[in-house]
């Protein structure tokens, strides 16, 4: 992406504030500006480079009265929403061991990951109602103290483009070039935001009496690499953008410098059971490296065991000790 938006610039097909690019942690958004005025001599600070709620941040500040916001609103990280939500329980007498607090803040977030607000989620039984109430009642609960959580950043930035056109003709026109970064990782309402921007969703393709300029999308992920669908990602989203972008220039990123071929083989041959994907076959010319080993031990003793001993047969063969490191699946191990 670094290298593209450089490559954009300095051959002059756009300014720096024609570029939109979406990453997934700050430490990858600062990354690519320390990178950029590196590589270009101009000032990145004006560039809109940064995390989809980092931007949404952003364009919220700057429309905080067309977004029915206090100017310093203050932004709720997870503790935050948790305690509010506790509140809330505890002024309207909500029973916390039926509606867990923690399950009511997932559902809440999970309901904005989807571009929902309460009155548009369905509920079919009485336990759902009431979560629905909750989250009206939190909604409001936030409203009056002037305050967003993470979610709302995302959602409100989406409904203040969707239902104003002329701010949203204004960011189409403005940002000629959108990348985005890690797209497996996307979530349905941050997909349906990238569609608005780039004049594809349906509230886009309003009618004008000017054209929209053609601009570009590109969009950098590895479906094979979608782990977090727990967290409302939607692995779907890259298929749905080659069909409804109508791409037709796929870049498929091949070869691989970190592993050795049998690693690959072992990979490439268990993720082609993946009935929906797009598909590639990841290669090396670092050669086969030594065969892959499977071990399977009866109980976790047996584990740490079998560890310690192949440690000390690897130390007293000569290797360091710092050459030696141990992958586990979570803290609690």
């Amino acid at each position: 992406l670094t290298t593209r938006i450089a490559w954009l610039l300095q051959t002059g097909q756009v300014w720096p504030s024609g570029i939109l690019a979406v990453t997934f942690t700050n430490k990858a958004a600062k990354e690519m500006l320390t990178r950029l005025s590196e590589l270009l001599p101009i000032n990145v600070r004006g560039m809109w480079i940064g995390t989809f709620h980092g931007l949404c941040n952003r364009f919220l500040r700057a429309h905080y009265k067309l977004a029915n916001l206090p100017q310093s609103f203050q932004i709720l990280d997870t503790q935050d929403q948790l305690s509010s939500i506790k509140r809330l329980c505890k002024q309207f007498n909500i029973d916390d061991e039926r509606f867990p607090p923690k399950d009511l803040l997932r559902f809440i977030s999970g309901c904005k990951e989807d571009g929902l607000r309460a009155k548009d989620v369905p509920a079919h039984d009485d336990g759902r109602r009431k979560q629905v109430e909750i989250y009206d009642l939190y909604e409001q609960q936030c409203q009056r103290e002037g305050v967003v959580d993470f979610g709302e950043l995302m959602l409100r930035s989406f409904e203040l483009l969707r239902d104003n056109p002329a701010l949203r003709e204004h960011y189409q026109r403005r940002f000629r070039h959108i990348l985005i970064d890690e797209f497996q990782d996307t979530n349905r309402l941050q997909y349906a935001w990238i569609k608005l921007l780039a004049g594809q969703g349906e509230e886009a393709a309003a009618p004008s009496d000017t054209p929209m300029p053609g601009g570009s999308v590109l969009a950098v992920g590895d479906d094979d690499q979608s782990i977090y669908a727990f967290r409302g990602a939607r692995v779907g989203n890259m298929a749905d953008f080659v069909r409804e972008f109508n791409v037709t220039q796929h870049i498929k990123l091949e070869r691989n410098y970190r592993s050795f071929g049998n690693i690959l083989n072992a990979a490439n041959e268990l993720i082609g059971h993946n009935s929906q994907r797009l598909g590639k076959n990841l290669r090396t010319e670092a050669g086969p490296g030594e065969p892959v080993r499977v071990f399977q031990s009866v109980n976790d003793f047996a584990e740490a065991q079998w560890f310690v001993e192949e440690v000390k047969q690897l130390v007293q063969s000569g290797v360091a000790r710092q050459e030696i490191a141990l992958l586990y699946r979570s803290n609690a191990q």
